[in-house]
């Protein structure tokens, strides 16, 4: 009930904030917990093109530059490059005996968003957090940006 609740204040206030947003419902998750945070951004530069970016993600992606950026799309050997260049990932290599993160499925997860690029009416979207776990990784926390028109023309993202 407190849930329900809590999400009949969210909608009662996008609603007044912005009256014309399309929206389609809430989700709600368990809670998640993880070995690591990153970050994972996409966006079209108006001068580079389609760019992926991975680094140390939650508070730390405002705290330091710690990131490795590509054009886009990356191969997951091109995406495991960028993981091993970001040095907040290493307590998930297992420094001083930390527990492994799975670094490989955050490789995979990099390819994968990577393949944005291959969507014209995708603008940018970001993943923060995305929990790096013992198996697995989580995104807890998305955002995605359609191109200007891209609705209007039937895009969908």
């Amino acid at each position: 009930r407190e849930a329900a609740a809590a999400g009949k204040r969210i909608l009662e206030r996008v609603r007044a904030a912005r009256p014309q947003a399309r929206i389609d419902g809430l989700v709600a998750s368990s809670m998640q917990t993880g070995l690591g945070e990153a970050i994972l951004g996409y966006r079209v530069d108006a001068q580079a093109g389609p760019l992926v970016l991975v680094g140390a993600g939650g508070t730390l992606a405002e705290l330091y530059r710690d990131f490795a950026l590509r054009l886009a799309p990356v191969s997951v050997e091109e995406a495991r490059d960028m993981v091993a260049e970001v040095r907040g990932f290493a307590p998930l290599r297992g420094y001083r005996n930390a527990p492994r993160g799975d670094l490989e499925a955050l490789a995979q997860a990099v390819a994968a968003f990577s393949r944005l690029a291959a969507r014209p009416e995708i603008a940018e979207a970001e993943i923060n957090p995305l929990l790096v776990k013992a198996e697995g990784v989580v995104g807890v926390d998305a955002l995605l940006v359609l191109r200007e028109g891209a609705r209007d023309h039937g895009a969908a993202a």
